[in-house]
Order: C-alpha cells, then structure tokens, then sequence
C-alpha cells in the first residue's frame, strides 16, 4: 500500500510540475508582430503536433523492430508509444482548429495542412485500433512502420498556404525559439512519463 501512495504523490508532484511549467511559458511567452497573443496558441498546436508525430515515428521504428524479431515486450512498448502519440496528435489538431479560430476568426477545412492533418487522425486512429486488435506481431510491426510512411509523404507533400515554412525556426527571436522549444520538451517529457507508466501497470504476462 505505502509504495502505491509514494508513487501516485510522486506522479502526481510530476503532472502539477508539468501544467505549472507549461502554464508559465506560455503566460510569458512572447508575442508576434504580427498575430500578436494570438500566437500563443500557435505555440501549444506546434509543440503537441510534433510531439505527436515524434512519437508515430517512434512508433514506426519500434515496428520495424517487431516486424524483424516478432518480440512480444517490442509489440506491448509500440502499442502504448502509438496510441500516447495519436493523443498528443489529436490534441495538436483540436489546438490547430482553435488556432485557426482565434488568428483567422474561421477554420479552414479545406486548407491543405489541415486536410492532411484530420486524414491522417482518421488514418491512425483506424491503424491503432487494429493494430490493438489483430493477434499477429509482425502484422502490428508492419502496420505501425507503413503508418509513419503514409504520414511522412501526406505531410511533406501537402502544399503550404496558411501554414509559414518553419516560422519558429527561422524567426529572428530567441525568445519565441526557446518558447517553442520549451513547450515540445514539457510535452516530450508528458508523452514519454504517460509511456512509462502505461507500460509499468501492465501484467508481467501482457
């Protein structure tokens, strides 16, 4: 019972450290010349979107490595990394979609980003399910690796229009930089203790 409570103070000593952190940065984070404090927004959408695709890519990986030794401990690890990655995923998007709202004062459904973005939470949302569901290893591997495939052409494909060419990375402001990069540790750090700790509670014989 004692470990149970040290453990469940210590997790949750990390969510409060996590939310206060992030809360902070973006309370403080700069604004831009031109979307003003609408770019604070734009700063949670980008940081939970890569996070998310960092982590289907990772995902992918894992699944090559299932595909190769169908290991059973892999395939458990590539499950839980690809459905934490498809939550941060989706949680990029919904940002995106208020983002949108709030710089724009409308979402636009058809825009190219935004069309590749709610295909591929469709696509990988579909992928998941199955790959929780089939029985066969190499099979979820298989799935897993052609998911990042699918996702790495559809992105880098998509033409831009609203979305700028790395506007983070090429900005001239440090202070926007270390804001971004801030936030996509806070959440990397998020994804990969919710990782953890999924995996830590499953049965040894899971």
């Amino acid at each position: 019972m004692l470990p149970n409570i040290e453990a469940n103070r210590k997790n949750g000593l990390f969510w409060i450290l996590i939310i206060a952190a992030a809360t902070a940065l973006v309370w403080l984070a700069p604004e831009e010349k031109q979307l003003g404090q609408g770019i604070k927004s734009v700063y949670v959408h980008v940081a939970l979107i890569w996070v998310g695709m960092a982590g289907l890519v990772a995902a992918g990986l894992i699944g090559v490595g299932v595909l190769v030794s169908d290991n059973r401990k892999l395939s458990s690890w590539m499950e839980t990394v690809g459905w934490v990655a498809l939550g941060f995923y989706a949680a990029g998007v919904i940002m995106s979609i208020l983002a949108s709202k709030v710089n724009w004062g409308n979402v636009f459904w058809q825009e190219p980003r935004m069309k590749v973005a709610l295909n591929m939470l469709a696509l990988a949302l579909i992928v998941e399910v199955f790959v929780s569901w089939v029985p066969w290893r190499r099979l979820k591997g298989l799935l897993s690796a052609l998911l990042v495939m699918i996702l790495a052409w559809t992105t880098m494909s998509a033409p831009l229009v609203l979305h700028p060419k790395n506007a983070i990375g090429t900005s001239s402001s440090s202070a926007i930089k270390m804001t971004f990069l801030g936030l996509s540790l806070l959440s990397s750090a998020a994804a990969a203790w919710i990782v953890w700790y999924v995996n830590s509670k499953r049965p040894a014989s899971d």
